[in-house]
């Protein structure tokens, strides 16, 4: 449940301003609560985390509390300090947004609608997570 759900009814009719602040806060909030959820199950602390990042416990707390921006790379810091790989997914095919002239964004679920395996097009800067070698190549 969102802080959308838990304080607007369902027919409450946001801008668009306010659906993407909505969308970024939700974002951020579950990836701090899966990184939390993380140093619970592997017994880390926040102190050590700060330790392990060379960082300071404050940038922890302000990390994890959405208070600063947490990029993809102090993301992938906070994993491999934790010793876990990073997942971020793009769910492209259960969801497809089509924008009208307005610049509206409109939303529907359409089944087999997209192949996600045509999307992928392995080049120089871009591989498929999927194929375990290809993680090997990279970490070497």
């Amino acid at each position: 449940m969102s802080a959308k759900d838990m304080f607007y009814s369902e027919d409450k009719d946001f801008s668009r301003a306010e659906k993407r602040a909505y969308a970024r806060e939700e974002l951020v909030y579950n990836v701090a609560e899966d990184i939390l959820v993380a140093l619970e199950d592997l017994n880390v602390s926040k102190k050590e985390l700060a330790r392990r990042l060379g960082k300071s416990r404050s940038y922890v707390t302000q990390i994890l509390s959405g208070a600063r921006n947490m990029t993809l790379g102090s993301f992938s810091d906070i994993c491999f300090a934790l010793g876990v790989k990073p997942n971020v997914t793009v769910p492209v095919d259960s969801v497809l947004g089509s924008m009208e002239a307005g610049g509206e964004i409109h939303w529907t679920m359409e089944d087999g609608a997209v192949n996600k395996d045509e999307l992928i097009r392995k080049t120089e800067n871009v591989f498929d997570y999927r194929d375990p070698k290809v993680w090997e190549n990279q970490a070497a």
